[in-house]
């Protein structure tokens, strides 16, 4: 049968009995065997005081174990006062040995069943660790680890040892236990629980008055009801007698609660029934009575002797963990405040499962306090005031204990949970049946929210048996329900359950999940179990056949395709990111990674991450010829639109002739193969990287040739941005732009987003603003649910229609909206559409009467920062109309046929728009009328715009020749009221 084992947050005692040797040779063997049995009688009755259990004994070592088979939430705590009492006993009870210890805490592998063996208990680091340390302590003297030391550096005193060596396991920071310290979490100030204390101070006051109070405080384990008591306590102390008692469970050896109350008072003096109730001695008259008899009077003598003590002054009673009371002392209290006329207030702690409750009878005497979790700004000033600053405790959900411990902790907040509070869950676990524990631990696999046909599946129990327990589990709040399914009450309760489970058990369980717990369409959740199965380095020896191991990875990889895509559709960067990098080292050869990376490229590029895309995608090709193969032609051509298309994804410019080479390349094996869809994509993206219009005769044959369309969709629209930077024929451009947007209606493949915004600057160009601005709306609908980057396309492509318009206002917010855009995504890559509408808001601040912002050049800058061209062409207007410096020689490089295309500002300014106004400003009719030819060749190519803007401009000329006042008529007729209104301006 197998052992029933967990992993467990255990503290390690290991004791050495110092000069036994020297003592057998003196005394004798039988003298000595009986001082060793002695000693170790002594050593076991101190360890069993405090709730350890005694491991083994090794020769003459005594290893005593602090947190299995049952844990406590102060299990460090208590090992350091076995120890110091064990020190104790050694130097001052005439003992002829001494002792050393050495003490750790740790996670170890515990096995359950060998309790009573005391065989091979614990396995871990820490045991080890112990006993190394137990060496190193002198005689009396006990040497700490630094887990133990960290848990208990306000429980106890030390003097630092610095780091020891210790054999195996290399040099390790150790402390000399010099005292046990009284500290209390009372040191730090009750925050977030005035409206309590309010309740409570008002209970108080009916008391007083002669109207009794029974209050209890309920909550889960470290809410701070133990907290608020003491502040409580305190508060009333000057006015009252406050009698302490506290409740302990039935596996702890304790004075009984009603003792504690009694505490200070001469037990001779006591009536008889008061002392038998509080096991202080036997009455045998009261033993000859009934049960029914006996309780009564022993109640009455109770009553009486409050009565007594209420007439002097208020009483209160404060008593903790009324959860474990027994029934008896429960009765006892519901009896005292009812129907009484003393000055008497009951204050209570509990957990919100106190069996007891039913006990209490209804009456407006009773009140019950239920602490929720404090509020984050409460949260956040308890965390500071714990820590002395600033720390992150969301993970805490607003419970103070682990609020304290969280900002306590000297390891990073998101990872580690601190020792204190792994052993606060960890005792509250094991109050459970074992069969429970390990419910809520297989159901940890699973996640923080589980259901119960899942639970059943894990724990291979009935359905209707696992439905029982978990409604017992809600009840004792370690779950709580959710439409339909249960979550741990406490992310932390999931983790330190989960992490009970022994790791070839957590693994196997796991996989188990992935294939008969998961729905098949769960990419996600599949590949979190399946990770978790494989993805550790302890895989290699849970699943050592290769035979049992292969079909699960090919399943695992499948399913990380599928999440990281799903997670890249939704924008889930980091999360996706995170997904195909774990798929990547679920990998065995080229051809399964080239796929790998192809699909991480494809969802980097999606989300606008140039750079990571161009890598992963190149690296792709790479993997391919390793294995060699020839790489997808569709995969350079993938890559090669981010290059030649979308050069704003990219936080920095890739080398220009890579790409050339690139493209070459995929050409070469597009002409071999005879893929002519791929060669129409990889000869248009040849168009625009290298500004070459020979290509574009090619690209119509192929046009011409195809038997079919649709798989050209795509591509057709990418042909108009060819013309647009080519041959600047807006008449060839806005019929492949329609001819793309046909097919897309008919079924093909197609990046409505990229078209949309290129159709609208077509549009623009060719004087109709209406359509431009349809698309647009459009544009900025679809981009709602897209990355930042395309965002941006949105409110660039409708800023512009607004600017040409002169809705200066309008233009003013688009503007705000990209600043905040930017702000909201630090990491998020910006292009040339970005940069012209920052110029947009700069002009139509200006046209409103505000400056420009004192930032735009910084700020352009943060749009491109490798594109000085385009930025210079891009600010051109609001420097000129600020009268600011202008850099001449990047304006003309930004619209010149030779830039490279990342520099090209004429890519969105196809008339030139920006330099023409520009030249009207600041009346260089010169320059403006040398523009005029070019703006006549493009309105014969279909840019009617650029006809209306060579007329308005030669207007401007010839009234600063002394002719008539321009009017605009035909910009004003297409609606380009804007850019009237800029050509008539002139700074102050």
């Amino acid at each position: 049968m197998e052992s029933r084992s967990e992993r467990r947050l255990v503290t390690c005692v290991f004791v050495d009995i110092v000069g036994s040797t020297a003592l057998g040779q003196s005394l004798g063997p039988e003298r000595m065997q009986r001082v060793l049995s002695e000693s170790f009688a002594k050593i076991s009755s101190l360890a069993l005081t405090e709730g350890g259990t005694i491991e083994k004994y090794i020769g003459d070592e005594v290893f005593v174990l602090f947190g299995a088979p049952a844990a406590h939430s102060d299990d460090v705590g208590r090992a350091l006062r076995m120890a110091d009492a064990a020190v104790r006993w050694a130097s001052t009870s005439g003992s002829p040995v001494d002792v050393r210890i050495g003490i750790e805490t740790g996670e170890a592998l515990i096995d359950l069943d060998a309790v009573a063996q005391r065989q091979r208990m614990a396995v871990g680091g820490c045991v080890t660790t112990a006993a190394r340390l137990m060496t190193q302590a002198e005689p009396n003297s006990v040497v700490v680890g630094p887990v133990s030391h960290a848990a208990a550096a306000r429980l106890a005193t030390f003097d630092d040892l610095g780091e020891l060596q210790l054999k195996g396991l290399g040099k390790t920071a150790a402390f000399r236990l010099t005292g046990l310290s009284q500290s209390r979490e009372g040191d730090l100030p009750l925050i977030g629980r005035e409206t309590e204390l309010e309740s409570l101070g008002s209970a108080f006051a009916a008391a007083r008055e002669g109207r009794p109070k029974l209050v209890l405080l309920v909550g889960p384990p470290g809410i701070g009801k133990t907290r608020i008591l003491e502040e409580f306590g305190r508060s009333v102390a000057t006015e009252a007698t406050v009698l302490e008692a506290r409740c302990r469970p039935g596996t702890e050896v304790g004075s009984s609660p009603l003792r504690d109350l009694l505490r200070g008072t001469d037990p001779d003096r006591l009536p008889p029934a008061l002392a038998h109730s509080a096991g202080i001695r036997t009455d045998p008259r009261l033993m000859a009575l009934s049960a029914l008899d006996r309780r009564t009077e022993m109640q009455s003598a109770w009553v009486e002797y409050l009565s007594r003590l209420t007439a002097r002054r208020p009483v209160v009673i404060c008593i903790e963990d009324l959860h474990w009371a027994e029934g008896e002392v429960v009765r006892l209290l519901d009896r005292l405040v009812s129907g009484s006329k003393s000055r008497l207030m009951v204050v209570g702690t509990a957990r919100p499962e106190f069996p007891g409750m039913p006990l209490l009878r209804p009456s407006e005497d009773r009140l019950t306090l239920e602490l929720p979790p404090l509020s984050p700004p409460a949260a956040a000033a308890l965390a500071q005031a714990a820590a002395g600053r600033d720390v992150d405790v969301g993970r805490a959900e607003g419970h103070p204990l682990f609020i304290v411990e969280l900002a306590r902790s000297r390891g990073t907040p998101e990872t580690t949970v601190p020792v204190t509070v792994q052993a606060a869950i960890g005792a509250r676990l094991d109050e459970l049946e074992p069969a429970e524990r390990e419910l809520l631990q297989t159901a940890a696999v699973i996640g923080e929210t589980f259901d119960m046909q899942g639970a059943a599946l894990l724990s291979q129990h009935d359905p209707s048996v696992v439905a029982g327990s978990l409604a017992r589990l809600s009840h004792l709040r370690y779950l709580h329900p959710v439409n339909g399914t249960f979550r741990f009450n406490h992310a932390l309760v999931h983790d330190i359950a989960y992490g009970r489970l022994p790791v070839d058990r957590r693994l196997r369980l796991h996989a188990q999940y992935a294939q008969e717990g998961v729905q098949a369409n769960n990419a996600e959740a599949l590949a979190h179990h399946w990770w978790e199965a494989l993805g550790s380095p302890d895989a290699e020896w849970v699943w050592a056949s290769e035979a049992e191991r292969e079909p699960m990875r090919l399943e695992a990889v499948r399913a990380h395709l599928a999440a990281g895509r799903g997670l890249g559709d939704r924008l889930a960067y980091d999360r996706m990111v995170e997904t195909f990098g774990r798929a990547l080292r679920l990998t065995k050869d080229p051809i399964e990674r080239a796929q790998i990376e192809e699909a991480f490229g494809l969802a980097c590029a999606r989300n606008a991450k140039g750079d990571e895309a161009a890598q992963h995608r190149v690296s792709a090709i790479g993997l391919y010829k390793t294995a060699g193969q020839t790489a997808p032609l569709a995969l350079y051509a993938d890559t090669l639109d981010l290059l030649a298309f979308n050069w704003g994804y990219f936080q920095h410019r890739p080398e220009f002739q890579d790409t050339q080479n690139l493209i070459a390349e995929g050409i070469g094996s597009a002409r071999l193969s005879g893929d002519r869809a791929n060669l129409f994509r990889l000869l248009v993206q040849q168009a625009v990287f290298d500004n070459d219009a020979t290509v574009l005769d090619e690209c119509a044959a192929l046009l011409e040739s195809a038997p079919d369309l649709r798989p050209y969709g795509d591509a057709l629209w990418r042909l108009a941005v060819a013309h647009f930077t080519t041959t600047r024929d807006l008449g060839q451009a806005l019929m492949a732009m329609e001819r793309s947007f046909e097919l897309a209606r008919a079924g093909a493949l197609f990046n409505e987003p990229e078209a949309l915004m290129w159709r609208s600057e077509a549009y623009f160009h060719t004087g109709d603003l209406a359509r431009a601005e349809a698309d647009a709306d459009r544009l900025l609908e679809i981009s709602q649910t897209k990355s930042a980057h395309t965002r941006q396309h949105g409110i660039a492509s409708k800023a512009r229609v607004l600017w040409g318009r002169g809705d200066w206002p309008g233009v003013v917010r688009w503007g705000a909206e990209l600043r905040a855009l930017v702000e909201r995504n630090p990491d998020s890559s910006w292009c040339i559409a970005g940069a012209n509408l920052a110029g947009y808001a700069a002009v139509a601040e200006i046209m409103t009467g505000a400056s420009a912002p004192s930032d735009l050049e910084q700020f352009a800058k943060r749009l491109l920062p490798e594109a000085a061209p385009t930025r210079a062409a891009t600010l051109l207007l609001p420097s000129v109309m600020s009268k600011w410096a202008v850099n001449e020689v990047d304006v003309r490089r930004a619209y010149a046929a030779e830039t490279a295309i990342w520099e090209r500002e004429s890519v969105w300014d196809l008339t030139e728009t920006n330099v023409a106004l520009g030249h009207a400003i600041r009346q260089q009719w010169a320059e403006a009328t040398d523009m005029l030819p070019r703006l006549d060749q493009m309105a014969e190519r279909g840019a009617v715009f650029a006809r209306a803007m060579a007329a308005a401009l030669r207007e401007e000329i010839a009234a600063a020749k002394g002719g008539p006042k321009p009017r605009h008529h035909e910009l004003r007729s297409l609606g380009y009221d804007g850019v009237s209104q800029l050509l008539s301006y002139r700074a102050p």
